[in-house]
């Protein structure tokens, strides 16, 4: 009878049967495995816009070849990246002037912008028969032809000033004293907190005892048929422009917020030219469309002032603002404002 197998013998023919049976599976899973990827690629594609709760199970899944999902590649729309426009600043909200195209705005310059290091040097005054002045200043833009702001600053000395005045000047000694000779020889001592007035015409002389600085504004206008002759220097003190010297004009009626409480005072009318102080009490009112052009400067208080476009500026105490004619806004008092007015038409 035959031999059993041995232990070897039973080992080579197990690894000859299972690599037999290798070689015949192998070709069958690569096909199982085709077969699968060919069914996962005709898988349901749904376009984005069918995504939606509910729509797929509605609708049901939708075969498509790989033609179809190719087609979907090639008709994608590219567009290129989107440049937003900056828009203007928004009208400001409660009651406030809407936001208009080409809106006249405010002019406005703090105190800081006036101090004597930020002014242009001039060089040395022409004509000085007293002392070596020199001058020197910077100008605020209006945006009103008739209109002409800035500030300056004169060291001391004299000067003859022989030629009529082609403007009134209106101007408010920060710093420095002086004295401003008329033409028949009155003299006009001023110094710091006066208000000064040089009407178109004049003529006569400075003297300025101690280096000055001023805040001025200049209107441009026809001669003043009957003006009081000679032509004088006008020197307001501070005092004529202080609250007490103010008259009240009681609530503003046109008031939003607030109960605000004018007071006002005229030191000057002459012809197209007016100057006065004004105060009023925390409030807040709107603007329309002004007729007439004024030029303040603030002596104290807070408040903000916002033009018809939205854009608005907080102001204080130094500040110099020119409001156009024309000009439409918004006044929002948050302090008791006092100020120095000169209006012209």
């Amino acid at each position: 009878c035959a031999s059993p197998p041995s232990e070897a013998g039973i080992r080579r023919s197990l690894r000859d049967k299972t690599g037999i049976t290798m070689r015949l599976i192998s070709p069958v899973a690569l096909f199982l495995s085709l077969v699968a990827s060919s069914l996962a690629f005709q898988c349901p594609i749904l376009p984005t816009s069918t995504r939606r709760g509910g729509l797929v199970a509605a609708r049901g899944p939708r075969m498509v070849s790989s033609e179809d999902y190719l087609s979907t590649l090639s008709s994608v729309k590219w567009l290129p990246p989107t440049v937003v426009a900056p828009r203007p600043p928004p009208a400001a909200g409660g009651g406030h002037p809407g936001g208009v195209a080409g809106a006249m705005t405010f002019a406005h310059a703090p105190l800081s912008s006036f101090s004597v290091d930020k002014l242009t040097p001039k060089g040395p005054r022409a004509g000085a028969d007293v002392g070596q002045p020199h001058d020197a200043a910077k100008s605020l833009a209006t945006g009103v032809d008739a209109i002409k702001a800035g500030s300056w600053w004169c060291a001391a000395g004299g000067w003859p000033s022989p030629n009529l005045r082609p403007t009134t000047e209106v101007f408010y000694v920060f710093t420095g004293s002086g004295c401003l000779t008329d033409l028949d020889g009155m003299r006009h001592p001023f110094g710091p907190g006066d208000t000064v007035i040089l009407p178109k015409g004049w003529s006569g002389r400075w003297d300025v005892t101690q280096d000055i600085h001023k805040v001025w504004v200049t209107h441009d206008h026809p001669a003043v048929q009957g003006a009081p002759q000679p032509y004088r220097a006008v020197i307001v003190p501070p005092s004529g422009l202080s609250a007490q010297a103010l008259s009240p004009k009681g609530v503003r009626s046109d008031a939003t917020h607030g109960a605000p409480s004018a007071a006002s005072g005229t030191v000057y009318d002459v012809g197209p030219t007016a100057v006065g102080g004004w105060s009023i009490t925390p409030g807040s009112w709107p603007v329309s469309t002004r007729s007439t052009t004024e030029f303040f400067h603030v002596f104290e208080g807070v408040f903000f002032l916002t033009n018809a476009d939205g854009s608005a500026r907080r102001c204080g105490p130094g500040d110099t603002v020119v409001l156009p004619k024309g000009w439409s806004g918004y006044w929002d008092v948050i302090q008791t404002v006092r100020k120095l007015w000169v209006v012209v038409e």
